[in-house]
């Protein structure tokens, strides 16, 4: 438990800002709990399959969610008579 509540203080990592999100749905408590044994899956499978942690590895999770995100939004848009169009911009 005091590990998770570690990690909510590292600002610019995936697990804390996936608390953050929780937190603000669940409550402070909750939130702690989730990533607490969300920790202990990560820790689980990174000794059962005998790899390094990488953080890295959670982009494709954060593309995934952004994408969703932006769906979502857009699919809100049209329910209220808004058309939208998806532009996709090269950084």
């Amino acid at each position: 438990m005091r590990s998770s509540w570690c990690i909510t203080r590292i600002r610019d990592s995936y697990l804390s800002s996936w608390y953050w999100k929780v937190k603000q749905r669940r409550g402070a408590k909750k939130a702690l709990i989730a990533l607490a044994r969300k920790l202990f899956v990560i820790i689980y499978n990174l000794l059962m399959n005998d790899v390094d942690y990488d953080e890295t590895s959670f982009e494709k999770a954060k593309q995934k969610q952004e994408k969703f995100r932006v769906k979502r939004i857009i699919a809100e848009a049209r329910k209220f008579g808004l058309e939208v169009r998806e532009v996709h911009l090269a950084v």
